[in-house]
């Protein structure tokens, strides 16, 4: 609806584009959001289960535009024809961001496939299948199309146990103190005074919202704006019937405050989160620059906080600026730092390198604003940047990341080559026995919390059911976070 719209505008419009003109980079490195999906809260009942999680077609055309837009932004980078040995794409597990990187490179190349040669005989680049549709099909398509539109085959490769740590190095099962630190960041000084600061705003919406779903919590208030950002890229009435432009946007900054205050909201927790998929960007960029591989672009097709925690490390978001804007806005309906956000649907940060020059460097940009990470720069040495990238995290190792993670385990440490980016698993022992406890007690929590949400369905509203259950805690297990 046109309402909607109007939000999504008011969310939006108001980041300015700080945006300097791409040279040609040799290399790209792009870490992207999945597009615009169903709900994982039950704070809407007007979508399907079937829905829930699943991309939608919102979603699709955010990607395939975003892959047109990169298209032609780094010609030599995805010029055509598409080769496999200069593009690599690996995403997470999720579907949606599965078919989200799919998507992307149908953007970038659809119409730029292999075609057959104009005097091919028609009657040959047919299957020996015995129905007349086969020539009623082959027909239909121009004489030199193998398929409409010439698009291509596309391949994704898919992280699996060796390597899923670079998507979801924040989750307990890789990360076990994570679950420690969220539970401390629920409640500690500074969400106590964030509910204060954000109060007029949550009391408006309580006024709307019925007893059983009431945003009282941290985890009310992350679950609510998801629902809220859904329904608005999905074009549907707000939760509890929200239509005030301007209380919809203050949820939204409330949203971003919490979500990132949650998940980084400690200094280990942003060094950490963000190691994994740092130590793999500067792993693509060094053997670029050693002629090990030559991947011209690499793509991660990834989750919001996989964003969020590239940002928060490198400190292009923070909670004070979250704050800063939520305050300007409210003053002037501007925000005085424009970088400073939440991850959006189909959002990403690019890394571009400059190699073939004397002194190599980097640029960073978040939807095409650049960011000055480098002492205030925006065009960073390679030396400075790799400075900069690892102080960001920590300094951290592979066996210093899993150490301060609390990962219990004298399982031999073996590391994995994934389109060039080294990264760590344990024994594939150990990764069977982890998963397989965790689906065990996956499915015993379930069995308990559908007995327990008929008793009480104020705290377990949104696990409505022994279905929805399973749903919400495979989630949990197989992606980062939303």
């Amino acid at each position: 609806m046109a309402k909607s719209n109007l939000i999504l505008l008011l969310i939006l419009s108001t980041f300015a584009l700080l945006t300097i003109q791409a040279d040609k980079p040799d290399q790209i490195i792009e870490l992207f959001r999945h597009g615009a999906r169903g709900p994982l809260a039950a704070y809407d009942q007007s979508w399907a289960l079937d829905e829930w999680g699943v991309l939608t077609p919102v979603g699709m055309r955010q990607q395939y535009i975003l892959g047109k837009v990169l298209a032609q932004k780094y010609p030599q980078q995805f010029s055509a024809p598409y080769n496999y040995s200069q593009i690599y794409m690996i995403s997470d597990t999720t579907p949606r961001c599965i078919q989200s990187a799919v998507t992307q490179l149908y953007g970038m190349y659809l119409g730029t496939g292999p075609s057959l040669d104009s005097g091919y005989p028609r009657e040959l680049a047919v299957p020996p299948y015995q129905d007349a549709r086969v020539k009623s099909i082959a027909d239909s398509l121009a004489n030199i199309e193998a398929i409409p539109y010439n698009n291509i085959p596309e391949i994704v490769n898919i992280v699996d146990t060796s390597n899923a740590v670079i998507f979801q190095g924040d989750t307990g099962l890789y990360c076990p103190n994570y679950v420690t630190w969220e539970t401390e960041n629920e409640n500690d000084a500074a969400a106590q005074n964030a509910f204060k600061v954000f109060g007029p705003t949550l009391d408006n919406l309580n006024k709307l919202l019925p007893d059983s779903q009431k945003v009282k919590t941290t985890s009310d208030m992350t679950s609510y704006g998801d629902t809220m950002l859904v329904d608005v890229y999905d074009n549907r009435t707000l939760p509890g019937g929200v239509t005030d432009p301007a209380l919809a946007a203050n949820l939204t900054h409330a949203f971003s405050w919490f979500s990132f205050h949650s998940w980084y909201g400690q200094l280990a927790q942003r060094q950490l989160g963000a190691y994994n998929l740092v130590q793999a960007f500067l792993d693509q960029i060094q053997a670029f620059r050693l002629g090990k591989d030559y991947y011209k672009a690499v793509l991660y097709s990834g989750h919001d906080d996989n964003i969020y925690a590239v940002l928060g490390a490198f400190g292009v978001v923070t909670e004070e600026c979250l704050m800063d804007n939520f305050n300007s806005y409210l003053e002037n309906g501007t925000r005085v730092h424009p970088a400073c956000y939440f991850p959006f649907f189909a959002s990403n940060i690019i890394i571009e390198f400059y190699n073939s020059t004397d002194a190599p460097y980097v640029k960073m940009l978040y939807n095409n604003i650049a960011l000055p990470i480098c002492n205030g720069n925006y065009a960073c040495p390679l030396d400075d940047f790799v400075f900069v990238a690892k102080n960001a995290t920590g300094n951290n190792t592979h066996a210093s990341y899993s150490k301060n993670c609390g990962v219990k385990t004298a399982a031999k440490t073996e590391f994995k080559v994934a389109g060039g980016v080294a990264v760590e698993g344990a024994s594939k022992g150990i990764q069977i026995t982890v998963q397989t406890v965790a689906l065990v007690a996956m499915t015993i929590l379930c069995i308990f919390l559908s007995v327990k949400v008929t008793k009480d369905n104020k705290k377990y509203k949104n696990l409505m059911n022994k279905v929805e259950c399973e749903k919400m805690l495979y989630e949990r297990l197989t992606e980062v976070r939303i």
